[in-house]
């Protein structure tokens, strides 16, 4: 048996297909929602390290807990949005879907129609 080009070392896949911006859409919504994670986690560990503090030396860990916060909300918003989009392409890609079989069932049946017609013309002639 002859090997498959995927099995070749030199086999590279065509990046420039609309899946490949599919995968980087879903990396990006990924990193988008460890990020929304992440930075509210890093903002109560750095509020929890700055009790550790002298009381004076506290507010500049308290402004940092408070910008690591508002990281974490403007990544939230952005994976929301991100996964509304998603959401959206995935219904207009339904839809599209849905006219296109309407489309094919509906030529069939005209063509179905048609052969009935061409066939009854026949058998008229005939008979």
């Amino acid at each position: 048996m002859s090997e498959l080009p995927v099995q070749t070392g030199s086999f590279k896949a065509d990046t420039r297909r609309p899946h490949s911006r599919t995968k980087l859409r879903s990396k990006v919504r990924h990193v988008l929602a460890v990020a929304s994670g992440m930075f509210p986690a890093m903002a109560l560990f750095i509020y929890a390290m700055s009790l550790f503090q002298l009381a004076a030396a506290r507010r500049p860990y308290y402004k940092l807990a408070l910008v690591f916060l508002a990281c974490g909300m403007v990544t939230l918003v952005f994976y929301g949005w991100a996964r509304s989009e998603k959401m959206r392409r995935r219904e207009v890609s339904s839809r599209n879907r849905e006219l296109k079989y309407r489309h094919r069932e509906e030529s069939f049946r005209q063509e179905q129609e048609r052969i009935q017609a061409r066939k009854a013309a026949a058998a008229a002639r005939e008979g």
